[in-house]
């Protein structure tokens, strides 16, 4: 499944980082990797039949994207060694569809398809609620804070007690 998301400003590797935690949560074992210009992260279920048959297939997430543009890839490949990984292998990458997965589990495997994509609407709107500058107390130095003189109206320093023109108390 792909998608691309307009108007959203998300730092890829931080999203990628969210993703992998939420997929912790749901009990899978997960891989994020960030090369060039994607973030990939990985999911996948271990256990004693997935070892004796050697699954090496994973839920795999590529995001990429930039300047209000993201873009996500969810599908099954297979499980990425960090060390092989480069930008050229991650574009490359060829994304088998859950579909196309046979039996009981292709209707559980589009599930999760369908979950993940939730999980990062979820998380961009959350990102998306955030302002990405938040403005700071205007704040003015004693220097040009001033006190003025409500007899001879002349603008004193903020700490003068007294006029600095007419000396009348301020």
């Amino acid at each position: 499944m792909q998608k691309t998301y307009t108007n959203v400003y998300v730092n890829l590797y931080q999203l990628g980082l969210s993703l992998e935690q939420w997929l912790i949560s749901k009990g899978y074992k997960t891989q994020i990797l960030p090369v060039g210009q994607y973030v990939v992260v990985q999911a996948k279920k271990e256990g004693i039949l997935r070892t004796i048959f050697g699954a090496n297939r994973a839920f795999t997430i590529r995001l990429s994207g930039g300047q209000g543009i993201l873009n996500v890839d969810v599908g099954m490949s297979d499980w990425l060694k960090a060390a092989d990984v480069t930008e050229d292998v991650i574009a490359a990458m060829v994304f088998t569809p859950l579909a196309f997965i046979e039996g009981i589990e292709e209707v559980y495997n589009l599930k999760i398809e369908e979950d993940i994509i939730k999980e990062i609407e979820r998380l961009i709107s959350l990102t998306n609620q955030q302002p990405l500058f938040q403005p700071q107390p205007f704040y003015q130095p004693m220097l040009y804070q001033q006190k003025t003189c409500r007899t001879c109206g002349y603008n004193n320093p903020i700490n003068a007690r007294f006029c600095m023109n007419c000396g009348s108390p301020l």
